[in-house]
Formats: C-alpha cells, sequence, structure tokens
C-alpha cells in the first residue's frame, strides 16, 4: 500500500506525458468543422478576415502535426477554431 502511494506522482505524470505526446485528433476534427459551419454562414463574404486567419491556423496545425509537433498543432487548432467561430458570428450577426 506504501509503495502504491509513492508510485501515484509518478504514474500521475506518466499519464500527462502520455496525453501531451497523442496526436490532437479532435482539436484537428472540431477547427475543421468550426470553419465549414464558418462557411455555411458565407464569412468568406462577411468576415473574410477571421475566416482567412482560421485557415491559416489550420494550415500551421497540419504541418505541425506532420513534424510530430502535437503540442504546437494543439494550440494552433484550437486558435483555428477559435477565429472560426468568431467569423461564423461576425457573418451571422452582419447578415441580419
Amino acid at each position: 500500500m506504501e509503495t502504491t502511494i509513492r508510485l501515484m506522482p509518478l504514474l500521475f505524470v506518466m499519464v500527462l506525458v502520455a496525453c501531451a505526446s497523442m496526436p490532437p485528433a479532435q482539436e484537428m476534427s472540431d477547427a475543421r468543422q468550426a470553419i465549414h459551419a464558418a462557411r455555411e454562414a458565407h464569412a468568406e463574404r462577411h468576415a473574410s478576415e477571421y475566416l482567412d486567419q482560421a485557415e491559416t491556423f489550420l494550415e500551421q496545425a497540419a504541418r505541425d502535426l506532420e513534424h510530430g509537433e502535437y503540442e504546437r498543432a494543439r494550440r494552433n487548432a484550437t486558435a483555428a477554431k477559435a477565429a472560426a467561430v468568431v467569423a461564423r458570428d461576425h457573418a451571422l450577426a452582419t447578415a441580419q
């Protein structure tokens, strides 16, 4: 029991490292879906600067992924999703 308690912090660190070294598949998917939703809202017409920014972040995330830079890819994919959400929201507000 005492050995198990001592190993808990090590196990926790191992789990964190394993998660950080996994490809950000969900984040990439979320970003693609958000960009698609922005396009559906005609963001290319009403919020092109935000949509361009989202696409640039997603392209960078894809390059990061190819180079095994998973944490950087995760950050760029998350930024792509955020920019796409802003593009969609701005397009919807402008179109009304």
